[in-house]
């Protein structure tokens, strides 16, 4: 675990996310918990060796894999409201349907994942809020990220705040969840402007990071949403080779894993894209 300021932690043994700890005089504030059962539990041991039991743990997104990591501690929890819309969702079956797919990708942990059981938030928010454990208070947003839920948290004496998955600055950015990649471009823009801002800890990735190393993202996702409206008005056919493309131009040294998420991201653009198409088209008729 580093320590990047005073009383501020980066943990990043539990690829492929950057946690963090944030240690008060009221208690102790976890960002983000790994999903793997393993891995969540040898990153409580850590917290709890720093600073004791924490007061509260943050989740930056309403993603699965993080629905998941919301219900292996047992530690009251800050997240946005789609996470607890999210949550209180489910039935039995479409939770465990939920946990299959996941035990897919990681079958040892099979036996302890199918034991949990959805954790619902003690706080939510949708805008923002201050928590003031710390002077001056910590800062909680709600931003349109990479997936629903998305929050980022402040430390504003530091300049300081950890994005979530909605920065990431060495790998392409995760599109093919986001509920709307022009929202998301929109934040960064946002946050380009934020001269206050000097060091971001993003989701997964280098951490942390200078306020300027933001602008690879922002052009790589303008380039994404360009190419996706003109694959749009296609077949599709050149999806592929516009994935191969944008892989060599932006993360080349990471060879097909980057063109694999760049198709993925792409696909989802595309369906995005058409349908705000064909929603404008009905708005206009109803309107006629």
């Amino acid at each position: 675990m580093q320590e990047i300021v005073p009383g501020i932690f980066v943990e990043s043994a539990y690829p492929p996310y950057n946690l963090g700890l944030i240690v008060t005089d009221h208690g102790s504030i976890v960002i983000d918990i790994p999903p793997r059962p393993s891995h969540a539990w040898a990153w409580q041991q850590q917290v709890e060796e720093v600073a004791g039991k924490p007061r509260y743990a943050v989740l930056t997104d309403a993603s699965l894999e993080r629905q998941i990591a919301a219900s292996l501690w047992d530690v009251p929890l800050i997240a946005g409201e789609a996470m607890l819309r999210a949550l209180m969702a489910y039935d039995e079956r479409m939770w465990r349907e939920m946990l299959q797919g996941y035990i897919a990708q990681h079958p040892e942990e099979a036996d302890e994942v199918l034991r949990i059981k959805p954790h619902l938030p003690t706080l939510t928010l949708d805008k923002h809020f201050l928590l003031h454990y710390r002077t001056p208070p910590l800062e909680f947003e709600s931003v349109a990220g990479g997936a629903p839920g998305s929050l980022w948290v402040t430390i504003p004496e530091h300049g300081l705040f950890f994005a979530g998955d909605t920065i990431i600055v060495d790998e392409p950015a995760l599109l093919e969840r986001t509920p709307d990649s022009k929202g998301w471009l929109n934040t960064l823009s946002a946050l380009a402007r934020r001269t206050t801002i000097r060091h971001i800890v993003p989701g997964r990735g280098k951490a942390p990071i200078q306020h300027s190393d933001i602008e690879t993202q922002r052009e790589f996702m303008r380039v994404m949403r360009r190419t996706a409206r003109t694959l749009a008005g296609t077949d599709n056919f050149r999806l592929i080779q516009c994935a191969q493309d944008l892989g060599q131009a932006f993360y080349n040294a990471q060879g097909q894993k980057a063109v694999k998420r760049i198709k993925a991201g792409l696909e989802h653009l595309v369906v995005e894209i058409q349908q705000t198409k064909a929603e404008s088209g009905e708005e206009r008729e109803n309107s006629e």
